[in-house]
């Protein structure tokens, strides 16, 4: 978000500024045809994979409203996220895109609405909202989260935005109905953003943490305007005010009490009510290994929250000691999206966070004992990210090597920064980067097809395999726009790969917290089920991940949610393995 006054950098810094065929079910899994057989030698590297803009031809057509066009207040800037999961359960992920209004426009039952668009499984999505019941007309929606808080197996929907909440309970057959009221839920609840569900207690019962944002919502006086206040500059131009100079506004944790009720425990569980940060994107992670889930907030302009749990209900905020607050140069960033994963295979979750522009993107290596180190400049990451703003972003395996590259969503705040002349624009380019291993990225972004040479204002996004080939497809919701579809052609000609699609034991359905480890050969490899992460958004469910030129897992180690460990054997590549959870003998 807006960075309205000009800081420095150190010398580092300063110094460089057709889709897949359908499905057949077995007992295995969801089986797909394996990849097309490796160039014969002298043939030559297969080419690598290019991205197409499908979201037009696949019926991803409703425009973006967030606010007026020329962005005067910052509560116009934020834009949404894009969520994405199989809600019919019918194998093939369908997409929820929240929407926001034009100023003046919250009246219930009227204006924009949001979108859920069913998967039919032929290259087109249908729009269900209606016949759903998530519309949501007059509400202006930010970001949005899939989990099965009453484990009754159909997966519901969490969405956040101005004033209030809203939870839409599953009833099956396509339809949800608003319980937001009956959970808990209900009441004034100011600005809220990303959110993201996890088991923080050993429960079994997925819990819920809120960001939120500048304390504001409808109701509140009028925001300062451009140039009216030192806080609402950037390099000498007026720009919209904020967040510095306004009040932010405290995140949110909800127990899962189990009787289809949240609780707010933030004040209990040790979370930060104040000072607050100016929250954004989160994710539950266990990133100190210890079997329980750790909750990282990125916040715009002030320190990043990192929250250890001490596994009986308490969390700690370790962010500056453990190498997550501030950038290397010791400077608050502008954190907005934030992913957890682990790129380098060495069987830690590190982290990255997207930030401003005339700033770098933030990757921060894990090494052990719950301490990051920022490798964003030496990694390769750095200097490319300077000239953009970045929002959505994401761990993926494009190209099916078994090594996990990074996309961001880029887009700038301020519509008139064209005119500046500052080396940035409004509209930029989404951004591709290549993990070429040994701890280093190569930007591919003007080599990765059409799709990422287009412009756009981009905010939310999410990553997962729509059309179930095999390789991961990716999500854009652009501001004032239709939101974009990049088609992956061709990952899964260039490496092979598995998938797994994980079914808990109650309550956990979803697995949400589990860890996958897979051995292939010379690859080892380590994935986590989250549900809420890059900015205001929330992936795929399923885990997937590259095999390089395996066929087959050698060993693929599952540990569920709440500790137990299940080992696989001889997993054949190519397709989506369903596995459940195994029951204690006796149940």
């Amino acid at each position: 978000m807006p960075r309205p006054t000009d800081r420095s950098f150190g010398p580092a810094a300063a110094a460089l500024l057709n889709l897949g065929p359908a499905l057949a079910l077995t007992l295995a899994g969801v089986v797909l045809p394996s990849p097309p057989d490796r160039p014969a030698a002298g043939a030559g590297p297969a080419p690598r994979p290019q991205f197409a803009s499908a979201a037009r031809a696949a019926g991803l057509v409703l425009a973006n409203v967030s606010g007026a066009p020329d962005k005067t207040t910052i509560n116009e800037t934020v834009g949404n996220g894009v969520c994405l999961h199989d809600v019919d359960d019918d194998g093939w992920i369908d997409i929820f895109i929240p929407n926001g209004l034009r100023p003046g426009a919250a009246v219930e039952g009227r204006g924009p609405r949001s979108a859920l668009y069913r998967n039919r499984g032929d290259g087109v999505f249908e729009d269900v909202t209606e016949r759903a019941g998530v519309a949501a007309r007059g509400y202006w929606a930010q970001g949005c989260v899939f989990g099965d808080y009453d484990d009754d197996g159909q997966v519901d929907l969490f969405v956040t935005g101005f004033g209030r909440y809203l939870l839409y309970r599953n009833l099956g057959g396509g339809r949800f109905q608003d319980v937001t009221a009956a959970a808990g839920l209900d009441g004034g609840r100011g600005w809220s953003t990303g959110a993201a569900f996890g088991d923080y207690d050993g429960d079994g019962r997925i819990d819920l943490y809120v960001s939120h944002y500048v304390d504001y919502d409808a109701s509140s006086p009028p925001l300062p305007q451009p140039g009216s206040a030192p806080h609402c500059f950037y390099k000498g131009v007026p720009v919209i005010c904020g967040p510095r100079g306004l009040k932010a506004s405290a995140g949110r944790l909800f127990r899962n009490d189990g009787n289809g009720r949240f609780r707010d425990v933030s004040r209990m569980a040790g979370l930060r009510l104040g000072p607050a940060g100016f929250g954004l994107g989160a994710v539950w992670s266990d990133l100190d290994d210890d079997g329980d889930l750790d909750l990282f907030v990125a916040n715009d302009s002030m320190p990043n929250f990192l929250y250890r749990n001490d596994g009986a209900g308490w969390f700690d905020e370790v962010g500056v000691v453990a190498g997550a607050a501030y950038s290397e140069e010791g400077q608050t960033q502008a954190g907005m999206g934030v992913d957890a994963a682990d790129y380098d295979n060495d069987g830690r979750l590190d982290l990255f966070v997207t930030n401003f522009s005339h700033d770098y993107s933030t990757l921060r290596h894990n090494e052990g004992d719950l301490f990051f180190l920022d490798v964003s400049m030496s990694a390769g990451i750095g200097a490319a990210t300077l000239p953009t703003l970045g929002w959505g972003t994401g761990f993926l395996d494009y190209d099916n090597d078994g090594l996990k590259d990074l996309f961001l969503a880029n887009g700038h705040v301020f519509p008139s920064i064209d005119r500046a002349n500052l080396g940035t624009t409004w509209k930029q380019r989404n951004q591709l980067f290549r993990n070429a291993g040994k701890g280093l990225f190569r930007e591919v972004t003007s080599e990765a097809g059409p799709a990422f040479q287009e412009l756009h204002s981009a905010r939310g996004c999410a990553f997962g395999d729509l059309d179930n080939d095999g390789d991961i497809d990716i999500v854009v919701n652009n501001i004032d726009e239709p939101p974009g579809l990049l088609r992956n052609d061709g990952g899964n000609a260039t490496g092979r790969w598995i998938g797994f699609r994980l079914l808990g034991a109650r309550p956990n359905r979803g697995a949400i917290g589990a860890r996958v480890t897979v051995a292939a050969g010379a690859l080892r490899q380590m994935g986590e089920i989250h549900a809420g992460s890059s900015h205001n958004s929330s992936n795929d469910p399923r885990l997937h991940f590259g095999l390089g030129s395996a066929t087959v897992a050698d060993r693929v180690e599952i540990r569920w949610p709440l500790g137990k460990t299940q080992v696989l054997t001889s997993l054949p590549a190519g397709r989506y393995h369903t596995i459940r959870e195994p029951h204690p003998p006796g149940c």
